[in-house]
């Protein structure tokens, strides 16, 4: 894993949370993978250290009452697992896949998602008016429900020339007490 900080890069393997300083400076992780399922594996286990390290910022700032809830790792993990799916599944569908860059940003008041990759675009109003029936569990057009319910903000800016890649931004708060 690399991380990026203020004016330099670490690489680094194992657990920060005892390190203050370079918690205190930390503002991105960046990851790329080819866009298969066969790397889902891989950047559901950055996210969950990427929450983890969400975690040893407040601890580090002693900031207790700013601490995320129980479920804020398994809704972050839902999402970018959903958004990381319909990317492999969907985006890179009857293409050959190329990467999918992922830049997280970790604070002391949540992580932000940004996944971005070269493949179909989506459209989302047609996803937004389909309203699953919960009822039935669909099997599938459940990605951006699924994204929408976990995480505080989602928002996706389309590919509209080939420099500019399609990019998902999910954002996850926590509330104060």
């Amino acid at each position: 894993m690399v991380i990026r900080t203020d004016g330099e890069i670490l690489e680094t393997e194992g657990d920060l949370s005892n390190s203050k300083a370079v918690l205190d400076e930390m503002d991105m992780i960046r990851l790329s993978v080819p866009g298969t399922l066969q790397y889902r594996d891989v950047v559901l286990r950055v996210v969950t250290a990427a929450c983890k390290l969400v975690r040893a910022l407040a601890k580090a700032k002693q900031e207790t009452s700013r601490e995320p809830p129980p479920d804020f790792d398994d809704k972050v993990v839902s999402a970018v697992g959903e958004a990381f799916n319909n990317v492999a599944i969907h985006a890179y569908r009857d293409v050959s896949p190329e990467a999918v860059e992922l830049e997280i940003d970790v604070s002391a008041d949540g992580i932000t998602v940004r996944m971005s990759d070269t493949g179909h675009v989506f459209e989302p109003a047609a996803e937004i008016e389909r309203q699953p029936d919960l009822a039935t569990l669909p099997e599938s057009h459940m990605g951006l429900f699924i994204m929408r319910s976990c995480m505080d903000k989602v928002t996706y800016r389309p590919r509209v020339s080939p420099e500019l890649p399609n990019q998902l931004t999910l954002t996850k708060r926590f509330k104060t007490s």
